[in-house]
């Protein structure tokens, strides 16, 4: 390790430390970090990855991310698991990127303290959208299959941890939508026209409206809906199901069917996609919009209100000012 990195991986001040870790190989003896921002559960061939803060309806960010992918990766290791599925604790799926102002001394959420490569260039290059691109592919990539388990809400980030996944169960009553279009993104990662065709895409890109479970297995972004106290069973009874079929083909099915999709230019598509939400990041009202040089409130209205009010003031504030409704008033 050179001084540089040993500076990096010990900066003052810092109140939390990682063990990272490159996915391991066969038998390879690795150091494992802590599992705390997910569970993982395995029982007979099916392996579950589940996100475990309910309280905030289970956001994801930088550490969470490196934790789903790390446990994949250990399940496709694991010979008794043939299927594993992601799912939520509590009244949501995935409330998508955990945006809520960090504290001084607050653990970082969304991205890594000091930048990915340095913390400017990080910005033009995107390296916050390539990073959820490596972490999602993972999944695609996987020699098992990924069912994502889908109740409550599914936003932002968690549609594209779902779009990700091989297959989706939504509950009939799920909410899955995209709020970020209205003031951010044009879509971080835009793999909603492969699923859904450019129509259905461009409404729901253009509107940020959400659908409804049954909206979603009609336009074939889930696979299928069933009624919410259906859907854990119904979940289990795929995986079962899927699990009959031994690794060694299925695997090979599944790259099959992304094959076609690569053939086509799907990686090409997403890694376009991250590109142009580099660009808009940087507009006026974009995410990295310059700070008040006087005040140093944040450019962007939305983080001006997170920052100064909390991250409900501010959602609500673009609720009102767009016309969705994502959250109930109870929320």
């Amino acid at each position: 390790m050179t001084e540089d990195n040993e500076m990096q991986t010990t900066r003052p001040g810092a109140s939390h430390r990682m063990v990272k870790w490159s996915p391991p190989y066969r038998k390879e003896n690795v150091e494992l970090p802590e599992f705390d921002l997910i569970d993982i559960e395995r029982d007979g061939p099916i392996g579950r990855i589940v996100l475990n803060s309910p309280e905030k309806r289970n956001p994801l960010g930088y550490e969470r991310l490196l934790q789903i992918e790390m446990a994949a990766k250990l399940l496709e290791l694991d010979e008794e698991i043939r299927v594993i599925i992601i799912k939520g604790e509590g009244p949501s799926f995935c409330a998508g990127y955990d945006m809520a102002p960090a504290k001084k001394g607050e653990r970082q959420r969304n991205m890594p303290g000091g930048g990915y490569i340095h913390p400017e260039r990080d910005r033009l290059w995107q390296s916050y959208d390539l990073e959820h691109a490596r972490v999602y592919f993972t999944l695609f990539d996987l020699q098992k299959p990924v069912i994502a388990q889908i109740h409550g809400h599914c936003l932002a980030g968690g549609t594209e941890l779902a779009g990700f996944c091989d297959l989706r169960v939504v509950a009939d009553d799920a909410k899955i939508g995209w709020p970020v279009g209205r003031n951010w993104s044009p879509g971080n990662l835009q793999y909603m026209p492969w699923l859904v065709g450019m129509t259905k895409a461009k409404y729901y890109m253009f509107t940020c409206e959400p659908m409804s479970g049954k909206e979603a297995a009609e336009c074939q972004w889930a696979s299928e809906s069933v009624p919410a106290d259906e859907l854990e069973a119904r979940t289990e009874e795929l995986a079962a199901q899927i699990a009959l079929t031994p690794t060694d083909l299925i695997m090979l099915t599944k790259r099959s069917i992304n094959r076609q999709f690569e053939i086509m230019g799907f990686r090409t598509g997403i890694a376009a996609s991250v590109d142009l939400l580099a660009v808009a990041s940087f507009r006026e009202q974009g995410l990295y919009a310059k700070r008040d040089e006087k005040t140093g409130e944040s450019g962007d209205e939305f983080m001006k209100r997170a920052e100064r009010d909390g991250l409900k003031a501010a959602m609500a504030w673009r609720e009102e000012t767009f016309g969705n409704r994502y959250h109930e008033s109870d929320d």
